[in-house]
Order: C-alpha cells, then structure tokens, then sequence
C-alpha cells in the first residue's frame, strides 16, 4: 500500500489551485450564473472523511446543485486559517483544534455535523512494551503536538494510569505512514493508528495496548465546520452540501456499490491493497450507521480534557448549529427513509 503522504506531496499544488480559485471567484462578480454552485472544501486524510471522498466522486453533491472543488489540508491549524480567511467555506476537520480556536474568540465557526463521531484509533507498541507500565520512559508518536492524534494519545494514556507530560515522550512525527515507519524502525515505542493501519499492525505483530473505540467518549473525529457567515448568506448551499454528504454515506454502506466504494478509497489513499481497503470500508460502516451526527457531548470532552480550557465556562452547545441535522431528519422521515 502506497502512504498516504501522497496527498502531502500534492497540498500545497492543491492550496495554490483553490487560492487562484477564489480569486478569479472574486474579480469576476458578474460572471454569469452556473447550474452547480461551485464550493471549495478542504478534508484531511483520516478514515472517517473517507465517506466525504466518496460522497465526493459517487456524484451526491452534484444531485444536491455543489460541484465541489475538495482540497487536502492535512493540518487543522491550517484549515482553520483558510475558513477564517474565507478562502473555505465548508471543511473536513477534527474536534480540538476547532474547539480551541472558537473558545479563543473564533465564534464565527460552527460544527453542523460530523462523519466521525467516535473515536476509531488504536495505541500500538512494539512487542516488548506488553503494558502501560512497560511504557513509561519511552516515546509516543503523533502527528502534530496540539493535533487530533496529540489529544487522543495524552487521553489514552490517562486512561490507564499514565501521566503524558512526565511518563513518556511525546513526539511529533507526522503522517500514519511516517509514523508507521518510525515505529518500524524503532524511533518511538508506540503510536496511534486508524484503519487501514490497524489490519497492518495486526500482521506485523505489533501489540494493541488500548483500542479506543471501546471508550464511551463521543468526539469529532470528521466534523463539518463552517462559519455563522456563511450560514446567513447561504444557507442553502450549506444544506446542500448536507444532503449530499448523508447521500454519499448511504452509497459507501449499500453492499450493492462496494466495488466502486473500494475503488474510491483506492484514490483516497493511493492504494491498490484491497484487503487494507475493505477493512478501512467495514470500520467505518459499523463506526457511523446512520446520518452525519454531531453531539454536544462531543465538545464538552475536549474541553473537559484540555487543561487550558476546562476551567473557562464555555457551553459548548454554542459551537452547534443542529438545525441541518434536524432537517436532514424530517425530509428523510417524509420520504419514509
């Protein structure tokens, strides 16, 4: 399986594409009017935003009026940077950066939904690290210190009894396949992983000393963030992109469309190891059944589990806007879905 620092190499060819993009948007404000409103969206590569990609090329936007321009962003920092610039009004990213940056004065962002909403990660270690006490005074890898990876490690290792400022090291590695390797190799002791890693790890042998998904911590893996802004001026292009993100995940679970959901995820990753993909497809089918929920709960975890936060007051329902998911419900039950 080729890594996903594929898409690494091309996001910055990618952020150039969607800067000239709104700029052109901008200088030509009497263009005249295109059937499909057009809408750069960025994503990162994570498994739950594998529904988004799917959504993406099955073609569910495009019944809903969007012809989407997606950009991959891997960092959520630099996401949020785009959206608050309004270079993108809608996008792919994960609970804690989100959540740190509307609780600093970002108010204008809003989740209105979520394709990961529970978290999928395991924490793997070589083979003689076989307990939580074998893994003190050694490193854990992650992809960015503040990142999502960042925030579930220091929460995984709490759980069982560590603390992750004195008893490891934690170290910013980069990409599931740059960690991979350096667990490979030997640099760190431990990292998290996601599908497809996980069917990997397991042939490799290496040991799962917690699997998250066993935790009964609600948290947004995938949310669908977008501004208060953008809710005002276009509030039908937002549930637009709502529906045809719900119809996207319809198809990715409907057993009649797996050969074309696999060849999806086969782009997403730039990977033709089918059993990898398959194994990434059956996670996520059972990990998020139904429609692209998000919860208050969600956000009150990473608040309560950032030190920096905890004690601020913030209500957390104030980062929501459920009204798409509500309707989203009624439409589906008026159509006996």
């Amino acid at each position: 399986m080729r890594e996903p620092c594929d898409h690494e190499n091309h996001s910055a060819i990618r952020r150039s594409a969607l800067f000239l993009y709104v700029f052109v948007m901008a200088a030509s404000p009497n263009c005249p009017a295109k059937s499909l409103r057009e809408l750069a969206v960025s994503y990162p590569l994570r498994g739950s935003s594998s529904y988004f990609w799917t959504a993406y090329r099955a073609g569910s936007f495009e019944k809903h009026g969007l012809r989407l321009n997606p950009v991959f962003i891997p960092g959520g920092v630099t996401a949020l940077q785009s959206l608050m610039a309004k270079e993108l009004f809608i996008q792919l990213t994960a609970g804690p950066a989100a959540v740190r940056a509307w609780a600093r004065g970002g108010k204008e962002i809003t989740f209105i939904g979520a394709v990961g909403n529970r978290l999928d990660y395991v924490l793997v270690t070589v083979a003689s690290v076989r307990n939580a006490e074998e893994l003190k005074g050694k490193r854990v890898g992650v992809s960015q210190l503040g990142a999502s990876p960042d925030f579930i490690a220091r929460l995984g290792l709490r759980q069982m009894g560590l603390n992750p400022d004195r008893d490891v090291t934690i170290v910013p590695i980069g990409s599931p396949g740059e960690r991979w390797a350096a667990l490979n190799a030997g640099h760190v002791h431990a990292s998290l992983f996601q599908p497809p890693f996980t069917l990997r790890a397991r042939k490799a042998g290496f040991a799962t000393l917690l699997d998250f998904s066993t935790l009964d911590f609600p948290y947004i893996l995938s949310g669908v963030l977008t501004t208060r802004s953008f809710i005002r001026s276009e509030r039908e292009t937002v549930m637009n992109f709502m529906r045809g993100l719900a119809d996207g995940m319809d198809f990715y679970r409907d057993e009649k469309n797996k050969d074309r959901v696999i060849h999806f995820l086969g782009e997403y990753y730039k990977s033709n190891a089918v059993e990898e993909l398959e194994e990434t497809r059956n996670v996520y089918m059972k990990m998020t059944p139904g429609l692209p929920l998000v919860t208050v709960k969600s956000i009150e975890n990473v608040l309560q589990e950032d030190k920096d936060l905890s004690g601020m007051g913030l209500k957390p329902k104030e980062m929501l806007d459920l009204a798409f998911l509500q309707k989203l419900e009624e439409e589906r039950k008026g159509k006996g879905g």
